[in-house]
């Protein structure tokens, strides 16, 4: 399979036809998890032993970006295993 490089947030989701916004929150969600695991030092292993019904394979996937079959809310129960709450804000888009 050809690799397909994209420079953005915003032309990746273009390019796999999801939405944008969604495409953001999964990756702030994504970095506040990596930045957590390098802070204390937890491995993938360690992760996926930490929340139940997560998988190394499925840990593995996250870090390296492949988040398609990842809901938000997934992400936000694994951050609460690291003891981190996410808070969700509101604002009106421009097009509105």
């Amino acid at each position: 399979m050809k690799k397909i490089e994209t420079t953005d947030l915003k032309g990746f989701a273009e390019m796999m036809g999801v939405d944008y916004h969604l495409v953001l929150v999964k990756d702030q969600l994504i970095r506040k998890i990596k930045a957590e695991c390098e802070k204390h030092q937890i491995s993938q292993r360690k992760l996926a032993k930490r929340v139940p019904g997560l998988t190394h394979d499925r840990v593995s996937k996250i870090f390296n970006g492949q988040v398609g079959h990842m809901t938000v809310d997934k992400l936000i129960e694994i951050l609460s295993h690291l003891d981190i709450t996410a808070h969700i804000t509101f604002e009106e888009s421009e097009a509105a």
